[in-house]
């Protein structure tokens, strides 16, 4: 019964989101607000009958809404999976690039590379959203392991044209487009705590020895068979190190 509750409050919710998209008017938020209550409910009936995955879809879904509410100007619901992934993408704030990736199932690796990798020419704002991105989600490594690839190749394909002060894309690259890549990728570099992996990032991606050198250097302190240092005690009461 609470499951065919659940599903009947997520369908008042949605009628009621697009309710809102037929009056054509940006600033009625009731049917907005009343769609929000709706989800709210139907997480509340879920987690009652621990539907954990629904709790969590209802909860994202009710987000949505509310950032439907908070930026108008910008339709967030009711999207196709390529109009949502592209959304997901554009994203420079963290907290609403999570709502996003959330509420249409893209709180993935691979999804997250691209948005990171959207923000490499802007490393101000990189290193604002790899902190936030941190504290909720891991840097997993496919998704790193995808970001050096992407890195290596442009820097590859922009290395002959490093020379005139703007390169030409499709809004056109500032002189100073290496520099921007490379300390973005450094901001993704030092939040990788795994040394091996690091190694791994730095070589593929390229152009960072001393990332390579520290490294190695570390990992030769740190054998591969290291355990905890096990004592005996020896003659006239020294403590010596078991072999």
């Amino acid at each position: 019964m609470k499951h065919e509750t659940a599903s009947l409050l997520e369908s008042r919710a949605e009628q009621s989101y697009h309710m809102r998209f037929l009056r054509h008017n940006k600033d009625h938020t009731e049917d907005l607000l009343e769609s929000m209550r709706y989800f709210i409910e139907a997480a509340e009936v879920h987690s009652s009958i621990d539907a954990g995955n629904k709790t969590r879809a209802a909860c994202a879904r009710a987000s949505l809404v509310s950032l439907q509410i908070r930026m108008p100007d910008f339709q967030w619901l009711g999207l196709s999976d390529t109009k949502a992934r592209r959304a997901l993408v554009e994203q420079s704030r963290f907290q609403e690039a999570l709502i996003v990736a959330e509420a249409y199932g893209l709180n993935q690796p691979g999804e997250w590379a691209l948005v990171l990798w959207n923000q490499m020419l802007k490393p101000e704002l990189t290193e604002q959203f790899v902190a936030e991105f941190v504290a909720v989600l891991p840097l997993h490594p496919t998704m790193l392991a995808e970001i050096a690839r992407f890195y290596r190749a442009e820097v590859a394909a922009r290395g002959d044209q490093s020379q005139f002060s703007v390169w030409l894309t499709g809004g056109g690259l500032p002189a100073e487009w290496a520099k921007y890549l490379e300390r973005s990728f450094r901001c993704l570099l030092k939040r990788t705590r795994d040394l091996r992996l690091k190694l791994q990032l730095a070589t593929v991606a390229t152009g960072f020895a001393d990332v390579i050198a520290g490294c190695l250097k570390a990992l030769d302190r740190v054998p591969d068979n290291g355990g905890p240092l096990v004592l005996r005690k020896g003659h006239g009461g020294a403590y010596l190190p078991l072999m």
